[in-house]
């Protein structure tokens, strides 16, 4: 009787750990995924503001045999 209990105590201490570990490794996923998400956004800002910048430089560019 007391085989019985220490090991459907053992399996939900198993079960306890195997959710704890799994709750632990999407919270850790999550984090990076942020971190990810900041930096590609930022990438994504800075080339727009590049492609800006280009085509202002160009549309500001005087054409050849143009008279000013």
């Amino acid at each position: 009787m007391h085989e019985m209990m220490s090991l459907e105590l053992a399996k939900q201490r198993r079960e306890e750990i195997v959710r704890e570990a799994e709750k632990n490794r999407l919270a850790r996923a999550l984090r990076a995924g942020r971190k990810t998400r900041g930096k590609h956004t930022f990438s994504l800002m800075w080339e727009r503001r590049r492609i800006a910048g280009l085509l202002l430089k160009l549309s500001k560019r005087p054409t050849k045999g143009a008279r000013p």
